[in-house]
């Protein structure tokens, strides 16, 4: 589990929205902010920094004038498991097991050993406590 992080919105980017991205990404990289998880949507984009870059990101975006949402803290839970594409339905049961827990899950992303979960600071015991249930299972 890894603490700490803000989650940013880039929303309702004017047209063409990719040229937008790139000015959105470039102010943010200027800045000096490292990000995380990011995301693309239909009209914009959404990415994880360190609690203490809330402020300065916000402050990044503001001149070239896009939407953005922060909302602190949140957390990166990262669930382990060799091969985990390759095991049928550990993903979906992962997955399954997590919305149970009454999390809500922010973003979600899979490599080739993990699972890495973004959730509010609030559903992590939670989340945490339904995984180790899992683990054990799986002994």
């Amino acid at each position: 589990m890894r603490r700490g992080f803000t989650q940013v919105h880039v929303s309702h980017l004017p047209e063409p929205v990719m040229s937008a991205r790139l000015q959105s990404l470039h102010a943010v990289g200027e800045a000096g902010i490292s990000i995380d998880f990011l995301k693309m949507t239909p009209s914009g984009m959404s990415f994880l920094v360190a609690d203490s870059q809330s402020d300065p990101v916000e402050s990044a975006l503001k001149p070239i004038g896009v939407r953005c949402t922060v909302r602190p803290a949140r957390c990166v839970v990262e669930v382990h498991a060799v091969n985990i594409r390759d095991e049928e339905g550990m993903i979906a049961r992962i997955v399954a097991i997590a919305i149970q827990s009454g999390a809500r899950l922010e973003h979600i992303c899979d490599m080739h050993d993990r699972l890495l979960i973004v959730v509010q600071e609030q559903d992590l015991e939670p989340l945490h406590q339904e995984l180790l249930k899992l683990a054990e299972a799986a002994k």
